[in-house]
């Protein structure tokens, strides 16, 4: 039964929306389609923000309302559902299912944990390197929490921790859910807010960047980010306990319960291989990255011994409401770009930026995406809103828009702060080894942290490799 908060910003939403549409004067550079779409816009935002609608009611109602609203045609509305950003996600769902289906997944873990050794601050290093390796093979940042978390807070019991109450249970989930987002920023097909900057770029100037030109821009800062906030989590949560031999035997019986490796876990070690050595080399065999991902599916699901899950099994692993939000979401983008409404926000609200050189955009723009995972539950609704704002900002501007929205949309994925930030929060909280307060407070530094580090990227690194040439 809906709950009357909901209602009340569900309403605030519709009055907003129409309020735009039909009550707002004439503005230069913004007609009615415009205007219609502005207001579908903001309509998104506070239900996203205020999580008044779930996701696959606020999807039906953007494209109703663009629609309905005049903004665009239905055939418009319904555009985002066949861009291969959205593909590619729910493509990745079904891979990171079928590692986990076939076990292969839990045995890296656990190996990878064994070789800490009985050193606490070891323990660290091994969850963050964990986090790191499966961030390539687990196209789910979402999967890749849910996979660790479980072998955490066991590992937790196996040294007699207490609930709640382990200064080194709390700093290992904190590295999952941080450094794990961080990794995610270099990989374009581990978060899906990554296709989503990628297609929208590719809408707007038709450039396709391929997952080898993403990895060369993000992940080296990306990866150094995520091991640099290592040892910050190791002075703010010191484990409590010199030595971990007793979570050592708990991951030895965990391993030998498993047994060798099945031919199963083989053949999706090989599948999965020949996928990341695909997408690390699209640069030069032009195979699209959802392609790829769909030929791997195919692979796993495809009849023999070697099958890992039916398509009925494989569905189920797939949350179909982000399917329809992002669609969703992206023809909104669309619609944003094309009516002109986003290049109206970008010459109202960033035309100050402009007194600015370019690198001191990209930073000031890199702190306001912080600041914003206040206002959004995650990075792909907050990447879905906001990119094509930055895509009309750099066109007005006269500036390359490729490299620039991709170092804006890169640091899109800064969501540490509040539980809803994102889903790894969320995972972190449900454990119920740390608390929301340890959780904001954890996330404050983080971002700040993040957002420092990546301003000093955009001075060396991506100044290094030209990215403002």
């Amino acid at each position: 039964m809906m709950k009357t908060k909901q209602l009340v910003f569900i309403l605030i939403a519709i009055a907003a929306m129409l309020g735009i549409t039909f009550l707002t004067p004439e503005m230069q550079g913004l007609d009615a389609k415009g205007k219609a779409a502005l207001g579908v816009g903001v309509f998104a935002i506070i239900v996203w923000v205020t999580q008044s609608l779930d996701d696959a009611q606020s999807g039906f109602c953007i494209v109703a309302f663009l629609v309905l609203l005049g903004a665009a045609k239905i055939s418009q509305a319904l555009s985002g559902y066949a861009n291969t950003g959205v593909w590619i996600v729910v493509l990745g769902l079904i891979m990171a299912a079928g590692m986990e289906s076939s076990g292969l997944s839990r045995r890296m873990a656990l190996n990878m944990v064994k070789m800490a050794g009985g050193s606490p601050k070891k323990m660290y290093w091994a969850v963050a390197l964990i986090t790191l390796v499966m961030t390539f093979f687990i196209p789910s940042l979402g999967a890749k929490t849910l996979l660790l978390m479980p072998i955490i807070a066991q590992m937790g019991h196996a040294f007699g921790a207490e609930k709640g109450k382990s200064n080194m249970v709390k700093g290992l989930i904190f590295v999952v859910t941080i450094t794990g987002t961080m990794y995610c920023i270099g990989i374009m097909t581990s978060h899906a807010a990554n296709p989503i900057t990628v297609s929208l770029l590719e809408k707007a100037t038709g450039h396709m960047v391929t997952w080898g030109q993403w990895f060369k821009i993000g992940a080296p800062p990306a990866f150094v980010c995520g091991l640099l906030a290592v040892p910050i989590l190791i002075w703010m949560w010191p484990p409590e306990i010199d030595d971990i031999s007793a979570g050592q035997a708990y991951v030895s019986k965990e391993l030998e319960a498993l047994g060798p490796m099945s031919f199963i876990e083989k053949y999706t070690m090989v599948v999965f291989l020949l996928t990341l050595a695909l997408w690390a080399t699209d640069t030069f065999h032009r195979i699209n990255a959802t392609l790829v991902a769909m030929m791997s599916v195919m692979a796993m699901i495809a009849p023999g011994p070697q099958q890992l899950m039916t398509w009925k099994q494989a569905e189920k692993k797939v949350p179909w409401n982000i399917f329809i939000v992002y669609g969703a979401g992206l023809s909104m983008g669309s619609v944003l770009v094309s009516s002109g409404a986003a290049a109206w926000i970008a010459n109202t609200f960033f035309t100050p930026l402009v007194n600015f050189d370019l690198k001191m955009q990209v930073v000031i723009l890199i702190w306001i995406m912080v600041v914003l995972q206040c206002l959004f539950t995650g990075a792909g609704p907050k990447t879905t809103a906001l990119t094509p704002v930055v895509i009309a900002y750099a066109v007005a501007q006269g500036i390359d828009p490729t490299p620039f929205v991709l170092l804006v949309g890169m640091n899109m994925l800064h969501q540490y702060l509040l539980p809803v930030s994102n889903l790894p929060n969320i995972i972190g909280l449900a454990t119920e080894e740390i608390t929301p307060k340890e959780l904001i407070k954890t996330g404050a530094v983080m971002s700040i942290f993040s957002a420092s580090f990546m301003s000093i990227m955009v001075y060396t690194y991506w100044t290094w490799i030209g990215m403002f040439s």
